[in-house]
């Protein structure tokens, strides 16, 4: 089959190179996965973001270096299970993306969890560093800045998992009313 009978372009060379007879089977749950394990993400850096990290500065002195080690210990555990979800599903969808606007959205996706994963270790981690010897305003505010930021990419890539999904469910409704002709032509990579 050629590109375009895939529905890629020269610029989706992803979609083509790794074409494998099957991917379309993938596709479907890939996407829901994806978005529950982002959404998840999102919900929880806003929660964060809004509640929790503001709370450092209420916390004692002689409680707060070890509050800071259980709050990385702690939201680490609740993260981490989901964030290799979200990741292993994005890896997933790269591959077996078809359509150019697929591979777009799930590219634009990756790129700001790319960021948010260079704003953890680049600024998060430092000011976690720097807050677990006590309390510091500076740091403090360093975080919830940038945590700010994290906070609009996982939005982004929460809002590339729902256009997703919204595509899904739209092309899944119209192979539906369209009928036996519209499944043949999608299991024959026509779209």
């Amino acid at each position: 089959m050629s590109s375009s009978e895939h529905g890629a372009s020269s610029s989706g060379f992803l979609a083509t190179w790794t074409r494998r007879p099957g991917d379309e089977t993938w596709w479907a749950p890939l996407v829901v996965v994806h978005a529950l394990a982002v959404w998840f993400l999102v919900g929880l850096i806003w929660t964060v973001h809004h509640v929790h990290y503001p709370l450092f500065a209420l916390v004692g002195p002689t409680e707060y270096s070890e509050f800071q080690a259980d709050h990385v210990d702690r939201i680490g555990a609740v993260l981490a299970v989901p964030w290799l979800v979200e990741g292993i599903a994005t890896l997933g969808l790269l591959v077996v993306a078809r359509r150019r606007r697929d591979v777009v959205a799930v590219l634009v996706g990756a790129a700001a969890a790319g960021g948010v994963l260079l704003i953890s270790g680049l600024a998060s981690a430092p000011a976690h560093a720097e807050l677990a010897d006590g309390f510091d305003v500076a740091a403090h505010d360093r975080l919830m800045t940038w945590n700010l930021v994290r906070a609009s990419l996982w939005t982004l890539k929460g809002a590339t998992a729902a256009l997703l999904l919204c595509w899904l469910v739209a092309d899944r409704r119209s192979a539906t009313t369209a009928g036996p002709a519209a499944d043949a032509a999608a299991a024959g990579g026509v779209r």
